[in-house]
């Protein structure tokens, strides 16, 4: 039995390095492996998912949304997301649920010690990523969220979809960065940096130096943003301890498993020497 990583690209997944250290560890008898498909390959994944022949699936760009309509059953956090990373078979249905959000709260407060309630947060981007973390941050009763993105219709799109459940979420401008005063965490949804000399600037006047900067991304291990954040002083996250956190959420998912702090720390040590 296989459980695949489905994208495109996927070269770069670090998904199965993490995957296939606790399926050792615990013994069961299944290999995770990457697998790049076409969009047209997507209903073949998942009827392969309901025959058995396939485990269950991870899913990354560009699919997260496109798959949901092939899926039988969504979890609430799919449903606010729009989007699901995790996909499995129970009770002759395929089901999808959405583990990144949860995957980032977990990081931050376990990384950070940050507790989100009554917070202020400002979100970068407002793709896939952004609908994830939003859907769980509404379920730690933060503060106002202020929202920036450079597709003023993709912006509009989310604060919408999230108005109903969080009347004080708001449009931050793109064209000139700038946090409120007092902001406590600025998260970086978007792919931008993950190329060498992408900068995404902010103007950081009014941070206090307990403002966490926080990226999603994990390769590079430290994005232009976080190094500009570093330098000024700043609490700085990468994106690897969420990317193990909702790896670690699948895997619970898949096999009843919950895993500990100390296999949180062994995938992560495989990871940093990867990188």
């Amino acid at each position: 039995m296989k459980l695949f990583v489905i994208g495109k690209p996927i070269k770069h997944s670090l998904s199965p390095l993490i995957h296939n250290c606790w399926i050792k560890k615990y013994n069961i008898d299944v290999k995770y492996e990457k697998k790049e498909i076409d969009l047209l390959h997507l209903e073949k994944i998942i009827s392969e998912i309901r025959h058995e022949k396939i485990k269950g699936i991870n899913v990354t760009l560009p699919y997260k949304k496109i798959i949901t309509r092939f899926i039988d059953e969504m979890s609430q956090t799919a449903k606010d997301s729009e989007a699901v990373n995790t996909v499995f078979f129970k009770e002759n249905k395929i089901y999808g649920d959405n583990t990144d959000g949860k995957g980032f709260i977990e990081s931050i407060e376990k990384e950070m010690k940050f507790d989100f309630e009554k917070k202020k947060i400002f979100i970068i981007g407002a793709g896939g990523a952004a609908y994830g973390i939003l859907s769980q941050l509404n379920k730690k009763k933060v503060g106002p969220v202020f929202v920036a993105n450079r597709t003023k219709e993709k912006l509009n799109n989310l604060v919408n979809h999230f108005k109903s459940k969080k009347s004080d979420i708001f449009q931050s401008n793109w064209s000139a960065l700038k946090p409120p005063d007092d902001t406590d965490i600025i998260i970086n949804t978007t792919s931008f940096g993950m190329k060498k000399g992408e900068l995404i600037e902010i103007n950081y006047k009014g941070l206090t130096n307990s403002t966490i900067f926080a990226d999603i991304i994990y390769k590079p291990k430290e994005t232009e943003f976080l190094k500009f954040a570093r330098l000024q002083g700043f609490k700085t996250i990468n994106g690897l301890d969420m990317l193990i956190r909702q790896a670690a959420i699948s895997f619970n998912l898949w096999f009843g498993i919950s895993l500990t702090e100390q296999d949180i720390k062994n995938a992560k040590d495989i990871c940093d020497k990867a990188c």
